[in-house]
């Protein structure tokens, strides 16, 4: 899947354009947040969201997992549906790596006043996965166990939906769902059991390529600041 990431930011610098032209000082909102249903995969998932317009918001998300082979991702694994196909002769023995989302969400509310609203998202998610894994040719009666690893790039669009909520002055949350596209190279990842960091675990043996993730998002609001 080929994603020209150039254009897609170029249009949301416009929008942020679009929004000041014209103003002699815009009041600029500041939130700084950490995903909480990640932290079973071993997941720091940050978020930096900053808005001068309440209908839209820009998003830079970063984040690392520490070893994916190692965590609890049950809320993952219900994600997911489940396949009778093995893991192709793969064991896992190392999964960790780190990613990048850059994006907008369009907020359902004409006023930052409104404590409570829905949003969409979309937003550019770039991740760097390392794989260890022992392998088993399936197909060659008592075979070698080999040691392999590597390291990928993959690059997706992710979807997001979901509703904002105030808990007090300086806290809000998001909670939603996201589903993510990546390029075509996910398909070499070890195995049929896949986890991409900011993606999400999708077990791919059933063709499906729709990574799914839920999201708790728990953000402290900074000062606002005039520009």
């Amino acid at each position: 899947m080929k994603v020209n990431i150039k254009i897609f930011l170029l249009g949301i610098v416009l929008l942020i354009n679009t929004n000041v032209f014209g103003q002699v000082k815009e009041k600029w909102n500041h939130d700084i947040g950490i995903n909480l249903l990640q932290i079973p995969a071993t997941t720091i998932d940050l978020t930096y969201e900053f808005a001068n317009n309440p209908r839209y918001t820009m998003i830079f998300n970063p984040g690392y997992t520490i070893d994916y082979s190692n965590s609890f991702d049950f809320i993952g694994f219900f994600l997911s549906p489940h396949y009778k196909c093995g893991n192709d002769g793969y064991s896992m023995r190392k999964r960790t790596g780190g990613f990048i989302k850059l994006g907008m969400k369009f907020n359902f509310r004409n006023k930052t006043e409104k404590r409570n609203y829905f949003f969409l998202g979309v937003y550019m998610t770039n991740s760097l996965i390392f794989e260890k894994a022992e392998y088993a040719n399936l197909d060659v009666p008592e075979s070698q166990v080999e040691n392999v690893n590597h390291k990928m790039f993959i690059a997706g669009l992710t979807g997001a939906v979901g509703y904002n909520f105030r808990i007090s002055e300086k806290l809000n949350a998001d909670f939603g769902g996201q589903l993510s596209k990546p390029s075509k190279n996910y398909a070499d990842l070890y195995g049929y059991s896949n986890y991409i960091p900011g993606m999400g675990y999708l077990e791919t043996c059933g063709k499906g390529n729709l990574f799914p993730m839920l999201v708790l998002n728990i953000k402290y609001r900074l000062m606002p600041q005039n520009r």
